[in-house]
């Protein structure tokens, strides 16, 4: 046990400070959105602005992810890490200062929710491959599947905690989440104790002198992460800021209750998380990928027919086992399956796929309002499923490709 891979990946240095950050990040980042949906839906009534807020939340990375990634690959990471985290400390103390004056308005939210999305943008590509640097390669494996155990941790308790807080404290909520940022910022800080190199300053004849991303994208799996990821971010995940929405329409239930069934997820990607964590096959890391994305959606489906608080709060958790695996092997394919020079980029432009999400939000809240809230989200997971099986065939197709060139070249 001395030397397990856990106690060896535990114990190296910058890990743990990396862990606290990823999972202050995961928690105040559910938490807050939880939050600024009620507000919103309360103040407006509108569920298309309920999923604009939510989709605000990731925009950044939308258009800058691609360029924070190569940014990483050539600064040191831990700057960028604790810019992060002023800029998170600054959306969520301005918060809470409107919220406790009494001035919050609907526009309010959405710019918190826009200046906190930079933060995120400037924080995952960053983090993420800060990782893999710090760790030997057979270690990243655990590494990755452990940070985003705790990522989960924080996934299943913010939403939790934003339902207490919404009933009882709502005004002081972000003052909550600014503490916390002001000790991931003190973790951050406690990074630069770590010595070694951790800027690329010499040219490395590996990496690519041309088009990065067309580089990268010629691996197969590697562009069946970012296709499956784009489907993901847009029919998927934008339905889950539709909860609330249910929460109060259909299911009638309150904020605590409210908090209980966003967290359910949560605690499925906790648990799911956990249970995949260190897993080195390849075969196995591509079938969580993909039967995490069919899980996750297939859900989502169901949670949308249902009209019994029990059953959706089942589901929700089914569909964190889903996202669990999904999202566990999408950095970790990412991260193992790239040259280590090329792995700010390669999260970078994943960071891009991600923040593809306020299009499926416009989608999920434009349909969500002409139609129902319920309807909205059974379209979108439709639409969501039969575009994954498109895209399977068409990675099966250049899989076989590639088959018969090696067989041909052999």
């Amino acid at each position: 046990m001395k030397n397990s891979t856990f106690t060896t990946t535990f114990y190296t240095k910058g890990i743990i400070e990396s862990w606290s950050i990823g999972g202050i990040s995961s928690f105040c980042r559910f938490f807050e959105v939880l939050v600024s949906a009620v507000v919103i839906y309360q103040i407006s009534e509108s569920a298309l602005l309920v999923a604009i807020n939510s989709g605000l939340r990731v925009a950044p990375l939308f258009i800058l992810g691609w360029l924070l990634g190569r940014i990483a690959d050539s600064l040191d990471k831990r700057y960028l890490l604790t810019l992060s985290a002023i800029v998170f400390i600054s959306s969520s103390l301005i918060g809470f200062s409107l919220m406790f004056l009494g001035l919050i308005q609907v526009w309010h939210l959405l710019v918190i929710s826009l200046i906190s999305g930079l933060g995120w943008a400037i924080e995952f590509p960053s983090r993420r491959s800060f990782i893999g640097e710090v760790l030997p390669k057979e270690n990243i494996y655990l590494g990755i599947g452990m940070d985003l155990s705790l990522s989960n941790l924080g996934r299943f308790l913010g939403p939790v905690i934003a339902g207490l807080m919404i009933d009882y404290l709502l005004n002081f909520a972000f003052l909550l989440s600014a503490a916390l940022y002001i000790f991931s910022l003190i973790m951050s800080l406690l990074l630069f104790n770590l010595k070694g190199d951790f800027v690329k300053t010499k040219k490395d004849d590996t990496k690519p002198s041309g088009n990065i991303f067309l580089f990268l994208f010629k691996n197969n799996m590697y562009r069946t992460v970012l296709l499956v990821t784009i489907i993901c971010n847009i029919w998927g995940f934008p339905t889950t800021s539709m909860v609330p929405v249910i929460a109060e329409t259909i299911l009638n239930i309150n904020a605590t209750l409210l908090g209980i069934l966003v967290g359910a997820e949560g605690a499925g990607c906790l648990i799911g998380s956990i249970a995949v964590a260190g897993i080195r096959n390849k075969k196995y890391q591509s079938f969580l990928f993909i039967s995490g994305a069919f899980l996750f959606l297939g859900c989502i489906f169901l949670f949308s027919i249902s009209e019994i608080y029990l059953i959706s709060l089942l589901l929700l958790f089914f569909g964190g086992l889903g996202i669990s695996g999904f999202s566990t092997m999408q950095s970790v394919i990412t991260i193992d399956r790239t040259q280590p020079e090329l792995r700010g980029s390669a999260m970078g432009y994943l960071s891009t796929t991600i923040g593809t999400q306020p299009l499926g939000a416009l989608n999920v809240g434009i349909t969500c309002s002409i139609l129902a809230p319920h309807i909205g989200i059974r379209v979108s997971a439709l639409e969501g499923i039969f575009c994954m099986i498109l895209i399977l065939c068409i990675s099966a197709y250049f899989n076989s490709k590639i088959n018969k060139n090696r067989e041909y070249t052999n």
